[in-house]
């Protein structure tokens, strides 16, 4: 009925690549189950890419305590992996996908006829793995959830069932999203000097454009983390300026865009206090810095330290755009809560992936 752990290992290998290629996930976001027991599972490990991992790499929980051996740590989702297992026997294989659609949708915190949806909790933690639980249970039908602010959970007999399902899922949403939002296909009208970016701790700098940065562009106002991942990569916000270089390059450093700026922050060097310090420092940057920034008529360009960051942020900004133009009844996330989650981010799990 289950994968034997050298097959679990495999498969789950196979279908970390499977979730990057489809663009069901960015970076290291989601994480992948394979059942082999009643009472063990195999899973991800906690940070890493996918194409770097081997089956080596995986890590075998119990589903009762969520224990494990080995110096590798897994996932910081087991426990909802472990909750579904639990609840569901025949269920043998789970991923946790940030596919676009389904997240953006997902931002709203509402169930849809396609999905179910778990209230949401800061990722990782235990009340997360409660209110998965109880949607779960609550739902003994459905085997797709949307996670409020955060992704999607989907429970299948196999890797090819649960597959199906989320690319079911995305199909739906796409829809809803496309029937409310209405957005013509905007384009950008102006051109913009990415080579006068000059950020030394963001050197790679992406501009994306699609009808719902456009959107947002047009608007004229920042834009909140609708997705949780939002906060963590991108900041709490995302300014709107002119198609202005130097505007861009204060917004994305966090500084006034003003001209002439007053006081302590207008003296700065436009480089800012980021390169002066030799590079991207997380304290500073979870509270002033951002990663990606409007510009009217051009779309959201995008800075990272790497051209892998900078397209996993260009990716994930056009999905929170998305996000803000169909959530009706739901707001960002707080100050507080978007704050919380980018220092984490800044502190912990990028820090991962640069080893």
């Amino acid at each position: 009925m289950y994968y034997s752990e050298t097959e679990a290992r495999k498969i789950v290998i196979e279908a970390g690549l499977k979730l990057v290629e489809k663009k069901l996930i960015a970076r290291t976001w989601g994480n992948i189950s394979a059942r082999i027991s009643m009472d063990e599972f195999i899973i991800t490990p906690s940070g890493r890419a996918y194409d770097s991992l081997s089956p080596s790499d995986l890590v075998k929980v119990r589903i009762k305590d969520c224990s494990y051996s080995g110096n590798i740590k897994p996932s910081s989702e087991k426990g909802v992996h472990a909750a579904a297992y639990s609840l569901r026997s025949h269920v043998g294989f789970i991923i946790h996908t940030h596919q676009y659609y389904a997240s953006a949708v997902a931002a709203e915190c509402r169930s849809i006829s396609a999905a179910p949806c778990a209230d949401y909790a800061l990722p990782g933690t235990a009340r997360l793995r409660r209110n998965v639980e109880a949607c779960v249970r609550n739902n003994p039908y459905d085997k797709a959830f949307l996670m409020a602010r955060h992704g999607t959970l989907i429970l299948g007999s196999d890797m090819e069932d649960a597959f199906s399902r989320a690319e079911s899922l995305e199909d739906s949403c796409r829809k809803l999203v496309e029937r409310r939002v209405g957005a013509a296909d905007l384009e950008a009208t102006a051109g913009f000097d990415t080579s006068k970016i000059d950020i030394k701790a963001l050197p790679y700098v992406k501009v994306v454009s699609d009808p719902y940065i456009m959107k947002c562009c047009e608007k004229g106002k920042p834009v909140g983390p609708y997705i949780d991942d939002f906060a963590m990569i991108v900041g709490p916000d995302m300014q709107v300026v002119s198609n202005d270089e130097w505007a861009a390059e204060r917004a994305l450093l966090g500084y006034s865009t003003n001209k002439s700026p007053m006081g302590f922050l207008g003296k700065m060097p436009m480089t800012g206090a980021l390169d002066r310090m030799g590079g991207q420092q997380p304290a500073l940057n979870s509270t002033i810095g951002r990663n990606a920034v409007l510009v009217k008529g051009v779309g959201a360009v995008c800075a990272g330290k790497t051209k892998g960051d900078a397209e996993a942020i260009a990716m994930i900004v056009s999905k929170n755009c998305a996000a803000a133009c169909y959530a009706k009844y739901a707001k960002p996330l707080g100050r507080v809560d978007a704050r919380l989650q980018r220092t984490i981010y800044l502190t912990k799990y990028s820090k991962q992936m640069d080893k």
